[in-house]
């Protein structure tokens, strides 16, 4: 894709946190505090990473995952507001894939609000399976799809 090539993938620091919480905040109904973020940031098995377009520019997403013995669990993905539909947040996921694919992960977990239409569009496409539902996950009315991927298959 060609949006990937000009974006640049680095690991989340405490300096990033402000455009982070900032991305957060308008995606999340319940938001990450700085606090959590600091926290994953300390967890040996937690991994951060932010994208920009080239080096230095503007923070334009970021992505936390877990990696636990050979499986990825996806935390929080989120792009920028006025970036979205641009492929971004794909090219994030993508980022996610391959570094757990890199690290030895076999399969990928996540949890995404059933309202949440465009996440769960882009996760279909990416090759996930809903495998169950935790009901009202996310308040009264709100249920969390549980969705997996075998990344030990070709991408």
């Amino acid at each position: 894709m060609a949006c990937e090539r000009a974006l640049v993938f680095e690991p989340m620091t405490q300096a990033d946190l402000p455009a982070v919480l900032a991305i957060e905040r308008e995606s999340f109904p319940s938001p990450w505090s700085e606090r959590q973020f600091l926290r994953e940031i300390e967890i040996d098995f937690s991994r951060l990473a932010t994208m920009r377009r080239g080096p230095g520019g503007a923070l334009l997403g970021y992505a936390c995952w877990w990696i636990v013995a050979d499986e990825l669990q996806l935390q929080s993905i989120a792009t920028v507001s006025n970036a979205r539909r641009q492929g971004l947040g794909g090219a994030m996921l993508n980022f996610v894939v391959s570094s757990g694919r890199s690290e030895g992960a076999r399969s990928m977990s996540l949890e995404v609000r059933g309202s949440n239409a465009a996440a769960l569009a882009l996760y279909r496409a990416r090759g996930f399976a809903e495998v169950g539902k935790r009901y009202d996950y996310y308040g009264p009315g709100e249920n969390a799809l549980l969705m997996d991927l075998d990344l030990t298959a070709e991408s």
